[in-house]
């Protein structure tokens, strides 16, 4: 007789990726100087879509998109981080776990700080054929057109996953 011990890491690593994915966006938002109110008022519904969306091999990128709400539609993008998920990222998957929140600060650092009367919002691109999650809806994400997109490598890793952090700054 044998005995076998089976464990379910990609459950493990995609609770992993999708909470660290929205603890940083919080340390994004909190170290650029605005509220996280509204990150912590929709921590409960952003962690499912997330969470669903990882664990289904659907999600793209987290986006953090900031914008001044003083300024016309279309002008109004100051600032935009993207979490870029790589499915593929550990080819063995030998289920480690891990977040480099300095990857963060000195994202936010080499970014700088926003006016508070800015405002943000949490957006996940999604590939076709995603599950509906409860209180996510349609949007399209603002313009990047005059900014220029900086990459600074990986900052959450678990399993097979992998999320990389770039950041926009405006370029003209």
């Amino acid at each position: 007789m044998s005995t076998s011990v089976r464990v379910n890491t990609y459950t493990h690593a995609t609770t992993h990726v999708a909470t660290n994915m929205l603890r940083s966006v919080k340390q994004i938002i909190r170290e650029s100087g605005l509220s996280t109110d509204k990150i912590r008022n929709q921590w409960g519904v952003l962690e499912s879509g997330v969470a669903t969306w990882l664990g289904s091999r659907h999600l793209k990128s987290l986006v953090l998109e900031v914008y001044d709400p003083g300024k016309p539609a279309g002008a109004d993008l100051v600032g935009r981080f993207d979490f870029t998920i790589d499915y593929t990222y550990y080819g063995d998957g030998d289920g480690e776990l891990w977040l480099d929140p300095d990857t963060v600060s000195y994202t936010v650092r080499k970014n700088g700080s926003y006016p508070s009367r800015c405002e943000y919002r949490i957006v996940a691109e999604t590939a076709s054929g995603r599950p509906d999650v409860a209180g996510w809806s349609s949007t399209t994400l603002r313009s990047t057109a005059g900014f220029t997109r900086h990459s600074v490598g990986t900052a959450i890793g678990g399993g097979s996953l992998g999320a990389g952090l770039s950041y926009y700054t405006r370029s003209s």
